[in-house]
């Protein structure tokens, strides 16, 4: 494990693998993928969370300044064909987000003519997103308006934005899996309208901000039903 924090504290990258509690084991895979400005230690409170539930976790990690949507959503790709490869193909794979993590699932997921592998969704269960920027952020567009230095030193940034010409609203639409949204409902980042996406299964808003929401027991409460009955009732 001082391995592990030594590898994530010198800045490169850093997978995380938690295997599932041997007596609750689902035989099911879940994939976990934080946002801008964060790392994959973010995401472990609820991948403990979900492997205690019978799931194994793989958390992803990536440098999320260092490249723009579509490079990093290729990057993403490639490591879910790995662990595709890696696991027997009944095991059903999940997927859940948070913030720009669900715009990079989005590219990940569709074939293009420049992908180097095909991907087969089918085996993609469900995913959750918690509190995706589907329609931009305002946040974001206001940073590259006034201080455009930031759209140099994140580069996702400008992407993000909710200004009508942003690349945002040309990213690809996910077809196959069951979408659940998890909004927060005093996030000043992300407006509450532009979390929606066309074709998702199920959204419901809880008491959070933008940042900790992925902390939140409430949201993985909220998580683990969707992943398991589809729904947040």
């Amino acid at each position: 494990m001082l391995d592990v924090i030594g590898k994530y504290l010198s800045g490169r990258k850093c997978h995380f693998y938690l295997s599932p509690d041997s007596k609750n084991d689902r035989r099911e895979i879940v994939v976990l993928i934080h946002g801008l400005i964060r790392r994959s230690l973010d995401m472990y409170v609820m991948g403990k969370f979900l492997r205690r539930h019978g799931f194994a976790v793989y958390i992803y990690d990536y440098k999320t300044s260092e490249k723009n949507l579509t490079g990093h959503g290729e990057d993403l790709r490639n490591y879910l064909l790995k662990i595709m490869a890696e696991n027997p193909a009944d095991i059903p794979i999940d997927i859940v987000t948070h913030s720009m993590g669900g715009i990079l699932t989005r590219y990940a997921l569709v074939q293009t003519q420049k992908n180097k592998g095909k991907l087969d969704i089918s085996r993609i269960n469900r995913i959750v997103m918690l509190a995706p920027p589907h329609g931009g952020s305002k946040v974001a567009r206001l940073f590259v308006k006034y201080l455009p230095f930031t759209g140099r030193w994140l580069k996702p940034l400008p992407e993000l934005s909710d200004a009508p010409a942003s690349v945002i609203h040309t990213v690809p639409l996910i077809k196959g899996p069951e979408i659940g949204i998890i909004a927060g409902k005093y996030d000043r980042e992300v407006a509450l309208k532009d979390t929606y996406l066309p074709g998702m299964k199920a959204h419901c808003v809880i008491k959070s901000e933008h940042a900790f929401i992925i902390y939140l027991k409430s949201a993985h409460r909220a998580v683990l039903r969707f992943l398991t009955n589809g729904t947040f009732e």
